[in-house]
């Protein structure tokens, strides 16, 4: 039942955010947890717009909300309480999402990797990594489809 009144809000949203179909963009990603029993959503960006009035950030952010609770309680059904998100930033604002995760899931997050981030991103993260504590650090992964390769991922020990 739970399924189901998730899968109608969904569909809702969906009808009420008419410029696209917003279930492409962000959703649960469907394999099954990883071997720490953690689940995973997904924000794929290359079709991304970002919101233009009050009432497309209030559909969104409860969008995302959504899509992240969805995500928690597919790891708690595992016996895991945190979740991954996985971020293909070619159009997107990552602020808005971690503002939106921060508020509403505090230390649920395991790990967040953001594939392709601009360069300005990358230096501007150099200098705000400094500031932050390693646990937030280590939860952070920066990879470059371009290059194939990790950018930035902290490997600081406890």
């Amino acid at each position: 039942m739970e399924d189901m009144r998730i899968e109608l809000a969904n569909f809702l949203f969906v009808i009420s955010y008419m410029s696209y179909d917003i279930t492409k963009i962000i959703y649960v990603k469907e394999d099954p947890v990883d071997a720490e029993n953690v689940a995973t959503f997904v924000i794929d960006t290359s079709n991304w717009k970002q919101p233009q009035t009050d009432d497309d950030i209030v559909r969104i952010t409860t969008f995302i909300a959504n899509i992240a609770t969805q995500t928690l309680l597919k790891s708690q059904r595992h016996g895991a309480n945190k979740f991954d998100v996985l971020v293909y930033m070619e159009n997107f604002k990552v602020g808005y999402l971690a503002d939106i995760l921060k508020s509403l899931f505090p230390e649920k997050l395991r790990k967040a990797t953001l594939i392709d981030p601009p360069k300005i991103f990358i230096t501007s993260y150099e200098i705000v990594k400094t500031f932050l504590d390693k646990p937030t650090r280590k939860k952070v992964e920066l990879i470059s489809t371009k290059d194939n390769k990790q950018i930035y991922v902290d490997v600081i020990e406890d």
